[in-house]
């Protein structure tokens, strides 16, 4: 297998490995180096700062990169990672294809050069919080385990346990507190309470009465992200206050409908009738339960990103866009509604909603129908640009100027305000490994230019030239 260029982790004739008692946590520190220019890429696009072989950073068969927040029970997991400030934290394990992942283990890595600082084992586990809490990741056990929760040190992957009485099926952070769901779903008798790892109900337990099948219980069952809290279980829905618990409101699902959470505190309701799976309308709940606005249009739309400047600019529902505070419709355009398909189906609507990420004050829309991408002005409706669609990836990441698109052949950024594309990174001029890069995953951003893509069998750190 041909290196892939800056791979420091094979140089490990450049590494001192410092082995601690923490159940053979490894730290490799390695000198930095420059970053290098891609070949062939624009003098706007970042240069490849480090990347990761899966292959050196885990000690067996076949290994991959998972992102944690899916746990190790079960390999059902993307490729992907935990950003924990200047430390990424991501699973590799040996996967063959099947529902298991062998031997995961739970790896720190420096994000500013890529050397892998710890390694601790992790498996059965459940799944982890998107983002740490007290220099802590913090996941649970699966239901092969004793009910635990799992904390992994951000700096050593050193592990705390706290044991439980109550099995855990939902985990959250958000800001210095811990927010956990546990209970029967099939009895609806479930509870959610807030805390630290140490003392995981010390601030609040609410009792709630709602519940599912187990089979059918949703990833995103818990949601503190959007300025309240959301459990949603089945049919049901409730908000509640993430200071004290108290709960806020309830609503129902009807049919096989759907949510989607945005800020401050709003719920996007999308019903959708279970008989060819079609959308029937919307609306828009507000952190009382309230409703604000309701359509029956048929178009949904399903953002890859929502980063909206502020509550002022307007959330879009069918094919307007609605006041965040009052509801109140703003303005509308028919280039949030896809073009009619040509051949009809059984199984959903004719049209659909045309969004795909919020840009600050942009929207960004994709029209497979039309074969255009466009995009919007968010406070007028005003359309910016519209060019034909070349490539249909998704928009991964954001970073204040550009957006960054990713699919199996590359990486690519677009400036949202003139859809004009501004820098193009082919996998096959970062590695000439075929596959190596390929096969799916995560980017985020982390500044102005400076990148980190994940696969399942690379991690990669792009930053501007020149540093």
């Amino acid at each position: 297998m041909a290196p892939i260029p800056g791979l420091r982790n094979l140089l490990l004739a450049a590494a001192a490995a410092v082995i601690t008692s923490a159940g053979a946590v490894y730290v490799l520190v390695q000198p930095d180096d420059a970053t290098r220019k891609i070949t062939g890429t624009a003098a706007a696009a970042p240069g490849l700062a480090w990347s990761v072989d899966a292959t050196a950073a885990y000690d067996g068969a076949s290994p991959e990169f998972r992102d944690p927040v899916a746990g190790t029970e079960y390999d059902i997991g993307s490729a992907g990672f935990v950003e924990a400030g200047d430390t990424l934290v991501a699973v590799v394990g040996s996967s063959d294809g099947d529902m298991s992942l062998r031997n995961p283990t739970m790896i720190g890595i420096d994000a500013a050069s890529g050397a892998v600082r710890w390694r601790t084992p992790a498996a059965h586990l459940g799944g982890c919080a998107r983002a740490p809490l007290d220099n802590h990741l913090v996941c649970f056990t699966g239901p092969s385990e004793p009910p635990a929760l799992i904390g992994y040190d951000i700096g050593s992957g050193k592990v705390t346990r706290t044991s439980l009485e109550w099995s855990v099926f939902a985990l959250a952070t958000a800001e210095d507190r811990l927010y956990l769901a546990e209970g029967d779903v099939e009895s609806d008798d479930v509870r959610v309470h807030s805390g630290t790892l140490a003392d995981p109900d010390a601030h609040w337990t609410r009792a709630f009465t709602m519940g599912t099948a187990w089979e059918s219980l949703p990833a995103d069952a818990l949601d503190v992200a959007h300025g309240q809290g959301l459990f949603a279980l089945g049919a049901d829905l409730a908000g509640f206050d993430l200071r004290t618990g108290a709960p806020t409101w309830t609503a129902e699902l009807t049919g096989c409908s759907r949510t989607t959470q945005t800020n401050p505190a709003l719920v996007v309701r999308i019903h959708t009738d279970c008989t060819g799976y079609r959308i029937t309308g919307s609306d828009i709940l507000d952190h009382t339960g309230r409703v604000l606005a309701t359509t029956d249009h048929e178009a949904a739309h399903s953002l890859s990103i929502d980063l909206p400047t502020d509550d002022t600019v307007p959330v879009l529902l069918a094919d307007g866009a609605r006041d965040r505070r009052t509801g109140q419709l703003m303005w509308t355009s028919p280039d949030l509604v896809t073009q009619p398909r040509t051949t009809q189906s059984e199984y959903g609507n004719a049209t659909s909603g045309s969004a795909i990420a919020v840009l600050g004050d942009v929207a960004l829309l994709r029209d497979d129908a039309a074969g255009t991408t466009t995009g919007l002005d968010m406070r007028t409706g005003r359309r910016l640009w519209q060019h034909a669609t070349e490539r249909s990836g998704t928009p991964n990441a954001w970073d204040g100027d550009v957006v960054v698109f990713a699919d199996s052949t590359g990486l690519w950024a677009i400036d949202p305000k003139s859809g004009g594309t501004v820098w193009d990174i082919p996998f096959r001029a970062v590695t000439d490994v075929p596959d190596a890069l390929s096969d799916g995953g995560q980017v985020t951003a982390r500044g102005k230019g400076h990148y980190v893509y994940a696969s399942a069998r690379t991690l990669i750190g792009l930053r501007p030239l020149g540093r």
